[in-house]
């Protein structure tokens, strides 16, 4: 993995991280429950201290290198091994990260139970496809490193 690779997974999960934000954020307009990554992310990064809590934008953050972090994974290692062209292989990729932020991430960390189940209703759906979007963009424009 040289330099240029690095910059360009990296402003592509940049980018994917971001539509990922923006459409959870306003889910609403589309007919889907609000999910509010970054303000979780930062009561669980960094809680409350005496002044208040955190600010709003370690939660964006902290949620940007989360997409950085998992961009890099896709492209370094588990592309290669997906099967399907570069869009599928990306969905495959968001499916995966849906599923287990489902089984370990929100039930776990979250406390919201599994699929978000203790949250709104139908949150999970919210949550299926903004990881499905991030994959998108993933499989889309992210470059793989191939074995």
């Amino acid at each position: 993995m040289n330099l240029e690779f690095f910059i360009l997974v990296s402003a592509v999960g940049i980018f994917a991280t971001y539509v990922h934000l923006i459409f959870a954020l306003w889910a609403p307009r589309y007919g889907l429950p609000r999910l509010d990554f970054p303000r979780a992310m930062t009561q669980l990064t960094f809680g409350d201290s005496f002044d208040g809590p955190a600010p709003y934008g370690w939660g964006i953050a902290v949620i940007h290198v989360n997409g950085i972090l998992f961009a890099l994974l896709y492209a370094a290692v588990v592309a290669q091994y997906l099967p399907g062209d570069l869009v599928v292989r990306g969905l495959i990729w968001g499916g995966i990260l849906f599923i287990g932020a489902q089984f370990v991430f929100v039930p776990f960390f979250l406390q919201d139970g599994f699929f978000g189940l203790k949250g709104h209703k139908m949150g999970w759906l919210t949550a299926l496809i903004v990881h499905l979007l991030y994959g998108l963009i993933l499989g889309w424009l992210s470059p793989i490193l191939e074995a």
